[in-house]
């Protein structure tokens, strides 16, 4: 009977512990918002600043086929702030993601330089067109299954928001 209370006394302990650690697990996202690792939905660019400390930046130029309105605009904040920003419309897709530092994206072993855009580089797999940027220190990948001739445009036409 004495092992029985023993064995009662360690549930009960072991589950108040867990319902803690629960509790402050749920709890420090909502008092420090920036130590949740998203990604993080948002509903305008002009949240984007504020959540990842910088402005992003978008391409003016996007056909029509791609829509008006954005698909998705997502934040994260591990390992690094990022953020991304999707166009989709059908079979079309425009997908920008950027973030600050040192990280250099992952490229493919064929990537070439895209002629006329300093700092670059592009690769196709599959329908998809690759290309990685450099612009003021942050990286930017954009994929997109918009012809390979429009890489150029849409880097040449890239600001901030």
């Amino acid at each position: 009977m004495a092992r029985l209370k023993g064995f009662r006394s360690f549930v009960v302990i072991a589950g108040v512990v867990f319902l803690g650690l629960r509790l402050l697990h749920l709890g420090v996202p909502l008092v420090f918002p920036n130590v949740r690792s998203g990604p993080i939905a948002l509903a305008s660019l002009d949240e984007v600043e504020r959540r990842v400390g910088f402005a992003p930046m978008i391409p003016a130029y996007r056909p029509a086929e791609l829509g008006n309105a954005p698909a998705s605009i997502t934040v994260s904040f591990n390992p690094r702030p990022t953020f991304a920003i999707v166009w989709k419309q059908g079979d079309q897709m425009l997908s920008v993601t950027e973030w600050r530092g040192s990280f250099k994206p992952d490229e493919a072993p064929l990537s070439r330089p895209l002629d006329g855009v300093a700092n670059s580089s592009w690769w196709l797999e599959g329908a998809h067109a690759h290309l990685n940027l450099l612009r003021d220190g942050y990286w930017i990948t954009i994929k997109t299954t918009l012809p390979e001739r429009d890489l150029a445009r849409l880097a040449d036409t890239l600001t901030r928001y």
